[in-house]
């Protein structure tokens, strides 16, 4: 049982530490896109969880055990804060309701049915999700078909799947 309170701490902080880190990356290194930003600022986030989590062990002794204990619970709780905190900006960033609520907060005159319509054209999404796809690698071109290029976006649907057949039961 851990007997330092500051392993409380350690998680919420290495989120804090995440989110600045993704912020100033983003603001200020122009060459990494928002989803990079992230990535960035989670691993970040990720190696101060577990440099703090040795510096609190070797200041307050405890056994090994009990160390690693607490050390994979913070990590697990600090990837889940980490996890909420993408799909926050996710949110923000490419749900379509919420930017069509913000085009309509934004014109004064508001937007009709068919403005609205030719904006949010399927074929156009789309074009625009395979020319992001292609622009970050993770799909690949060859011959006229695509394939799967970096494997992480893979992964992630993988585990959503699978997420979401452990708590929604459905796929």
């Amino acid at each position: 049982m851990p007997t330092n309170y500051l392993d409380i701490l350690v998680s919420p902080a290495g989120l804090l530490i995440n989110v600045v880190a993704q912020v100033f990356i983003f603001r200020y290194v122009k060459t990494l896109g928002l989803l990079k930003s992230i990535f960035v600022g989670f691993a970040v986030g990720f190696v101060c969880v577990i440099i703090a989590e040795c510096y609190i062990y070797f200041a307050t002794p405890k056994l090994i055990l009990d160390f690693l204990a607490v050390l994979t619970c913070n990590l697990l709780t600090y990837s889940s804060l980490g996890y909420c905190y993408f799909h926050f900006l996710n949110l923000g960033e490419t749900a379509r309701r919420i930017r069509i609520v913000r085009e309509l907060y934004d014109s004064e005159g508001g937007l009709s049915l068919e403005g609205i319509l030719a904006r949010y054209n399927a074929r156009d999404i789309v074009q625009k999700r395979f020319e992001r796809l292609l622009n970050n690698r993770q799909i690949i071109e060859k011959d006229g078909r695509y394939y799967i290029g970096n494997p992480v976006m893979l992964m992630m649907a993988n585990i959503m799947v699978a997420m979401k057949l452990i708590f929604l039961r459905k796929e």
